[in-house]
């Protein structure tokens, strides 16, 4: 253990520096390093030395999907709490920096054992609460010292983790800092187990209560109502330019169905290089126009956070990621709405899609060939498109209750 902490803390030490190099050149890294520059300095002002402050910690945008039922869960059980949000993530920061459930929104500092210290020194923190991923060193070490209890939550757990690596012994040794483990399935339960660790609940996947929610909330949108008319509508959403090679040549077929294309990122660079590829009249979400665009069969979002209400308008959709990097998005949202999902060929290791590809609710495609087989067959075929649709709202309302199983179990370990 020793000694895996002296290369991590070498490691940790001379690549921030690198980093800052980097963002010279890299807008990601940019906001990465100076976004942590400012991290005191928040905390300082939102006064984290007075009053009880719990605190949550999540990588990025789709960790804070997972952390968000359960924040609003325990400010509603535990009104007197504050809320300290951290974030390691621009992707996750820069979009929820104003989540309205927290107290405090600012960047994870970079684990060191300094800035932990001035961290935990300054941060009147009552317990922490790191979801999926999230196993920080320096960070479970100061907690632990000082008697901060540490609850992992959404963890999913898999063999080839380093943790369960004979090399892997040194990490290892973090899971032996949490005091209650809530993962999402029984594999994840007995990889935990079969270390001696037994703190462990089998919570479910707190997204689900989320996207349960979001079905009952108003999803009307005007430019959706405007663009759709009633029209049949398929949607492709958090799409990368992999993705959108793949459904190019839908786009030119010629069928009464309007088709709204969401891409992940939508810097000028990427919606200009979609609307190279598409070569057809798109209307555009930023310059919607009821008189030019309602007429046309192809709608480019170029505005975040307008996805899952989006997928309220679908007959079915399409969800990148499956082939970038092997980082599917989040098929949940679609599932909710009780409709077809289609994705790449990469998703095994996200256990809601693999389980709904198995039931028949989500089908996957390796190209575009295939990709034109189950489009025609999902649009050609109203009954074959309404079970698979009740097959994915089924395991959505099966499945919720993770928020509140998440609170009760909280409860219980702090009455003892």
């Amino acid at each position: 253990m020793m000694l895996f902490r002296l290369i991590y803390n070498v490691i940790i030490e001379i690549s921030f520096p690198i980093l800052w190099i980097v963002g010279l050149f890299s807008k990601k890294i940019n906001l990465f390093t100076r976004g942590r520059s400012i991290t005191f300095k928040i905390l300082k002002s939102k006064l984290l030395d007075q009053g009880q402050w719990a605190w949550f910690h999540v990588a990025s945008l789709g960790e804070f999907e997972q952390a968000k039922p359960l924040i609003i869960a325990y400010k509603k059980h535990f009104p007197k709490d504050k809320i300290l949000l951290t974030f390691f993530s621009p992707s996750g920061y820069e979009i929820k920096k104003n989540f309205s459930y927290a107290d405090c929104i600012c960047y994870l500092p970079w684990d060191t054992t300094k800035n932990v210290n001035r961290f935990l020194d300054f941060c009147n923190v009552k317990l922490a609460i790191f979801v999926k991923y999230e196993f920080w060193p320096n960070f479970f070490n100061g907690l632990h010292k000082r008697k901060i209890p540490v609850y992992s939550v959404s963890s999913i757990f898999r063999p080839q983790q380093l943790f369960f690596r004979w090399y892997g012994v040194g990490y290892r040794k973090l899971l032996y800092g949490v005091k209650h483990y809530f993962v999402q399935n029984d594999l994840s339960k007995k990889l935990l187990n079969n270390l001696g660790i037994n703190a462990v609940s089998v919570n479910g996947d707190t997204r689900i209560d989320r996207v349960y929610q979001m079905v009952k909330q108003e999803n009307k949108l005007e430019i959706m109502d405007d663009f759709t008319s009633g029209i049949k509508c398929f949607v492709a959403g958090s799409t990368w330019p992999e993705d959108h090679n793949l459904i190019e040549d839908l786009l030119k077929k010629n069928m009464p169905l309007k088709i709204v294309i969401v891409p992940h990122e939508v810097s000028r660079k990427v919606i200009g290089n979609l609307e190279k590829k598409i070569k057809l009249p798109c209307a555009k979400w930023s310059t919607y126009d009821t008189m030019k665009d309602s007429k046309k069969r192809i709608l480019i979002v170029d505005k975040i956070g307008e996805l899952s209400k989006i997928y309220s308008y679908a007959a079915f959709a399409y969800v990148g990621g499956g082939f970038k990097n092997k980082k599917l998005h989040n098929t949940l949202e679609p599932a909710a709405f009780s409709i077809p999902v289609i994705i790449g060929p990469y998703f095994k290791t996200f256990q809601e899609a693999d389980a709904l590809v198995g039931l028949g609710g989500i089908f996957s495609i390796k190209n575009k060939s295939e990709l034109k087989n189950i489009f025609d067959y999902i649009l050609l075929n109203d009954q074959i498109r309404k079970k698979a649709g009740m097959i994915n709202g089924k395991y959505i309302s099966k499945s919720i209750g993770a928020s509140s199983r998440f609170i009760n179990k909280l409860k219980e370990l702090h009455s003892k």
